[in-house]
């Protein structure tokens, strides 16, 4: 299934939300507490799951909706969903652990890691890769179709680039796709494996991956697209080892809003990433962006300079909708996980923000 514009529309939306204040006025949410946001989830058929926590204390965390259509076939708050584009927080987070490992450099060009780059790519950087910089396009196929990397790299080279590369910001699928192939290449392990080795277990996130936890079935929600179920993301064309590259290092990680909330805290905690590597993980490297204010390193990131800084992301397929928010000064994470596509999902951490900011 190919994704489309959907994706830039709904994270741009995400970073809309904030001001919750929309067009048209039936869009807008206003809440004032968690009651209110439980009448509003409810009121709206939300399917999927909200967490909220500050610190080490879970605020707010509750599922609502179905994950499939059995008899018994309901959320509950560790439905595995597909997060998306969210993926792309914890390809950069690998890039940043090599570093940290004297491995590589975020300076590197892609001429170091591929063989027969074009004149018009060789110099491009793993910074620009990192920050949607690097001019290439957002895509080449379809997230669940079968390609090589052999095929996969001759159509990215072959590839225009859509603008001069380090001048603008593009959002492209297509650049963290490249970082995972230099993860492997200069670990010497496969994508998944080295972020579980680096990220997940550390990290105690044990319910998130493409194929290495031992999912059960009934724990990973079916997507649905207008009312109609659709395929469990991992029952889609997949290799033996995970998506394909038109998906894979750029979204498709399968994970729970409890193990997003331990990856909040191993970033605040310095977990994977020590103060230095984790303060160029979240600075914001590059702007302006069509989408946030400005862009770190698979984060957007807002109010950088206040008490109120933000780092968030968004992510959707055509049958999931996440969004996770960070106020690393406050220590407060908002996850929502959804298994419809639906633009509301990018109302709901905005509205929690604009409560909680304001206590």
């Amino acid at each position: 299934m190919k994704r489309t514009n959907t994706i830039l529309v709904l994270l741009t939306m995400s970073f809309l939300s904030m001001n919750l204040s929309c067009t048209n006025s039936d869009e807008e949410v206003i809440i004032d507490d968690f009651s209110d946001l439980d009448a509003e989830l409810i009121a709206r058929d939300f399917s999927g799951v909200v967490l909220v926590a500050q610190n080490d204390n879970i605020l707010f965390n509750k599922a609502y909706g179905r994950k499939n259509s059995q008899e018994n076939g309901f959320h509950d708050i560790n439905t595995v969903f597909d997060m998306g584009s969210i993926t792309k927080q914890f390809t950069a987070a690998g890039i940043l652990k090599l570093e940290m490992q004297n491995t590589l450099s975020v300076n590197d060009s892609l001429s170091k890691y591929f063989d027969t780059v074009p004149n018009d790519k060789e110099n491009i950087t793993i910074h620009q890769l990192l920050t949607h910089s690097s001019g290439l396009v957002g895509g080449i196929g379809g997230d669940y179709e079968t390609i090589t990397e052999e095929e996969f790299l001759d159509q990215v080279f072959d590839s225009e680039l859509i603008s001069s590369v380090g001048e603008r910001f593009n959002y492209s699928n297509v650049g963290y796709s490249l970082l995972g192939l230099i993860i492997e290449k200069v670990s010497g392990m496969d994508y998944e494996s080295f972020l579980n080795l680096e990220i997940f277990e550390p990290s105690n996130m044990h319910h998130t991956g493409y194929i290495i936890p031992d999912w059960q079935q009934d724990e990973v929600a079916n997507g649905y697209l207008n009312g109609v179920e659709n395929n469990k993301p991992n029952e889609e064309n997949w290799s033996e080892n995970g998506p394909y590259l038109n998906l894979k290092g750029n979204g498709g990680i399968l994970t729970r809003a409890n193990d997003l909330l331990l990856w909040s805290q191993s970033i605040m905690n310095n977990t994977v990433l020590d103060e230095a590597a984790t303060n160029k993980y979240l600075f914001p490297h590059f702007q302006p962006t069509n989408i946030y204010e400005s862009y770190g390193y698979g984060w957007g990131i807002e109010n950088n300079d206040s008490e109120n800084k933000l780092v968030l992301h968004g992510g959707t397929t055509d049958f999931f909708a996440s969004d996770m928010w960070i106020y690393p000064n406050k220590g407060i994470t908002i996850v929502v996980l959804s298994n419809e596509l639906e633009a509301f999902v990018y109302t709901i951490a905005g509205a929690i923000s604009n409560f909680l900011l304001t206590e």
